[in-house]
């Protein structure tokens, strides 16, 4: 949002200077993007007079001009058309630099003749894409005069960044507002509105097709018709205000629209009358429909479009931009002007569809002040009639859907536990009313009636922060943390696993990704049939929210090949989304790899990723996070998103800690990766939990002095005995002698049952006060025998 010093003083009565302005505006929560002062820029160019304009002796389009400036004559080569002889313009000297162009001028011979300075042209000195010829400035002005008080251009420019929330701010009124309530002066009265009958009544009409659930869509639109108007160039104060703030000045009928834009916040649009057949409606486009609009382009318009017509044609984009065909020019006698309300989430939807961005789009996607439909038409109305004569017909409008205006009560004493700091109860009222809120008082309560043009405030949290923002965000207390005798933990469990996990897997040599919260509906429903559709999509293949990391992740593979990566592993922590979860959202740490393990060159091993390798990595990280890894249990994954055979589950009593494998084929296919990934999936809700403990570093080493003992068991079971029983089975005979147990061979073929497999198990004992004896040593060894024979119906393999 751009305007200039002056602009802004006609809505402010302030005395302020420019920095105590942009200093508030940033106190205020409106950002200052940047402040343009050309004057300095501007400095060493002046008016100058041209005494002579002759042909040039080698050049049929150039000039050679005496030009008299308040330093001297100087003759200048100039290939301007309306270069000549008596004509004033603006003298640029030796050395000076030219802001359109960026050139730092320098004396030089141009086709053989010397040329000391330059006249420039209003592109070259960067105040518009006007280059046909030279700047004239009128006789009036004298020699040396300086070129910003020609121009007005001694005005600053500021530019403030809006956020999405603060529609009101995109005029200068707003902004004006803001201020006042800041105590920087006071708001003045908007001379523009001003109610104006009409003297005939108008040939044209406005419709809508809008009616019972869709009237939302349009709420209404008003507006007048204008005859025997003159549209010609906008006086000068208009196209330098306009210019300032980087807009092409067109015409009087125009540019009126253009300011006012800018001035109240008020997108308009006039029609040339004559160019319309019949009264003009708003209704949503035909399918295959086409609409010529204002920058030349012919848009093909789709049936969700809000357009205007009428009989014959479309003459423009509901919220987004007018029609070519019914365009204003210096010839339009009758004018009929619009002032529309549209739904912000269907001109959004328009714009996106259109690649078209507006300024009206911008303001319309933010919020408009549904009672502008009404003052928007009187201030057009005295614009047009004084700049532009005519006279104006009596306003018409279709029926408008009522905006109640949001009322709530507000606890005055929130502002201490909401904001931390005491402002007097009668600030706050002072400060609101301010902004525009209508406020009524009631023991400690505040009825508080929203003005029309706040859609954004909604609660008692907003009140304290409108509040807060113009009382001084300096004014609430510092206080030092740690002098607070409270001394819990400041994270939950939750928080600690969810921000160490990310440390943990980037220290295991995961480098980590940021992808969309969205992705493609068809991936998503590769993976769930519970997926969460977006109602506004940002992108037709973003349009629902992820129910995995992995997609995301995997999108990167083929990237980084193309970048000659062949071998990567990255991660991802964040939230997937699924109809069945509780919240319908979990947060998830997500790894995947790919490639040679150890990358490509002369000395690596030649293996890649596998199920192995991304289950080592997966153990390392649960180890660093406390989690007990002895007591995980593995159980077979059944999703769309691990391969079946290639993966599994890690669960602690009933809760999912984990997920590992090499991914589904047909997952990879349909993203078009060729080669075999493998992936993990933790849980962080689930590791909460495991982090109460104060630290994870490695336990302190026990250096027993006894010799461990080594026993080899091989069993045959039956097929459905799962390996990781047996450990555990194994384990609960003695955990502090049972050091360690593992599965070193698995075996199903000839000599066994078909129904049966043989599963040979290691187990070291660690004696913990002397050497085991031999009969110790096979007292141990029969109870694990006797323990797995008769739990599982096995046998001992011979």
């Amino acid at each position: 949002m751009k305007f200039t010093l002056s602009w802004l003083k006609d809505h402010l009565d302030t005395n302020k200077d420019l920095d105590t302005i942009v200093d508030t505006l940033t106190n205020i929560g409106l950002e200052i993007e940047s402040v343009e002062d050309k004057s300095k820029d501007f400095n060493d160019f002046t008016v100058a007079e041209v005494l002579k304009a002759e042909k040039h002796p080698d050049a049929d389009r150039l000039k050679v001009c005496t030009v008299k400036s308040i330093d001297g004559t100087f003759q200048v080569v100039c290939g301007a058309p309306n270069a000549r002889e008596g004509m004033k313009g603006i003298f640029a000297p030796e050395n000076s630099f030219i802001p359109g162009t960026g050139v730092k001028l320098k004396k030089s011979k141009i086709r053989g003749v010397e040329s000391c300075g330059m006249l420039v042209s209003e592109r070259e000195m960067g105040i518009s894409d006007e280059h046909d010829g030279i700047i004239e400035v009128d006789s009036k002005y004298s020699l040396g005069e300086k070129f910003i008080e020609v121009f007005n251009l001694d005005d600053p420019v500021i530019e403030i960044n809006i956020t999405p929330n603060r529609g009101d701010c995109l005029s200068v009124r707003g902004v004006a507002r803001d201020l006042a309530a800041a105590g920087l002066g006071e708001l003045k009265e908007n001379t523009l509105i001003k109610n104006i009958e009409g003297t005939f009544d108008s040939p044209v009409q406005w419709e809508k097709d809008f009616i019972g659930d869709e009237e939302y869509i349009c709420p209404g639109v008003a507006g007048r018709y204008f005859k025997n108007v003159t549209n010609k160039e906008s006086p000068t104060w208009l196209q330098q205000r306009l210019k300032a703030i980087g807009l092409r000045p067109i015409s009087a009928l125009v540019d009126i629209t253009n300011y006012i834009t800018y001035d109240l916040g008020r997108p308009l649009h006039v029609y040339d009358a004559d160019k319309i057949n019949g009264n003009l409606k708003m209704r949503y486009a035909k399918e295959n429909e086409h609409c010529l609009t204002l920058d030349e382009e012919n848009r093909e318009c789709i049936s969700d479009m809000i357009v205007i017509s009428d009989n014959k044609k479309l003459h423009g984009i509901g919220g987004i931009m007018g029609g070519l065909d019914s365009g204003c020019s210096l010839d339009t006698k009758n004018v009929f002007l619009e002032t529309a309300l549209f739904d912000p989430i269907s001109v959004t939807k328009t714009g996106r569809h259109l690649k078209l961005q507006s300024d009206a789009r911008y303001r319309f996607e933010r919020g408009i002040d549904p009672t502008s439909i009404k003052w928007g038409v009187q201030a057009a109305t005295k614009m047009i009639l004084d700049l532009c004569g005519g006279e104006a017909s009596k306003p018409v409008q279709t029926p408008i859907l009522e905006d109640r205006q949001h009322t709530f009560d507000f606890n005055t004493d929130k502002i201490k536990s909401l904001g931390g700091v005491d402002v007097p109860k009668d600030n706050q009222k002072t400060i609101l009313e301010s902004l525009g809120f209508n406020v009524s008082e009631r023991d400690n309560l505040f009825n508080i009636t929203v003005p029309s043009f706040r859609p954004d405030i909604e609660g008692e949290a907003d009140i304290v922060e409108e509040i807060l923002r113009i009382y001084g965000f300096n004014q609430i207390p510092l206080t030092n943390v740690s002098d607070h005798a409270d001394k819990k933990a400041i994270l939950s469990s939750e928080l600690k696993s969810f921000y160490k996990i990310k440390r943990s897997i980037a220290n295991t040599g995961y480098v980590e990704a940021v992808t969309w919260s969205f992705m493609d509906e068809k991936v998503a429903k590769l993976l769930s049939d519970n997926v969460i559709k977006i109602k506004n999509p940002i992108s037709a293949d973003l349009n629902v929210m992820r129910p995995s990391n992995i997609p995301n992740l995997l999108t990167a593979i083929n990237l980084n090949k193309s970048k000659m990566i062949f071998s990567c592993k990255i991660f991802e922590v964040g939230p997937i989304f699924d109809e069945t979860f509780d919240d319908r959202q979990v947060n998830v740490a997500t790894g995947i790899a790919y490639g040679n393990i150890s990358g490509n060159n002369w000395n690596s091993e030649k293996k890649d990723f596998d199920v192995f390798a991304i289950k080592s990595d997966l153990m390392r990280i649960l180890k660093s996070l406390n989690t007990p890894v002895d007591n995980l249990n593995y159980e077979a994954i059944n999703n769309k998103v691990f391969h079946p055979g290639k993966s599994s589950s890690l669960r602690i009593g009933k809760n999912i800690i984990a997920n590992f494998g090499e991914l589904n084929p047909i997952l990879l296919k349909s993203l078009d990766i060729s080669n075999a990934v493998v992936a993990f999936e933790i849980f962080t809700k689930t590791l909460a939990q495991f982090q109460s403990k104060k630290t994870s570093t490695v336990s302190a080493f026990d250096n027993n002095p006894f010799q461990v003992v080594e026993r080899d068991y091989a069993f045959i079971v039956p097929k459905s005995v799962k390996a990781i029983d047996l450990i555990n089975k194994i384990k609960k005979i003695d955990k502090k002698i049972i050091n360690k147990v593992s599965i070193f061979d698995v075996y199903e073929g000839e000599k066994i049952n078909e129904n049966s497999k043989s599963i040979a198990i290691r187990v070291l004992l660690q004696p913990l006060e002397k050497t085991f004896s031999d009969e110790e040593i096979e007292n141990i060894s029969n109870q694990i025998i006797d323990l797995i024979i008769t739990s599982f119906k096995a046998s001992l393999r011979k």
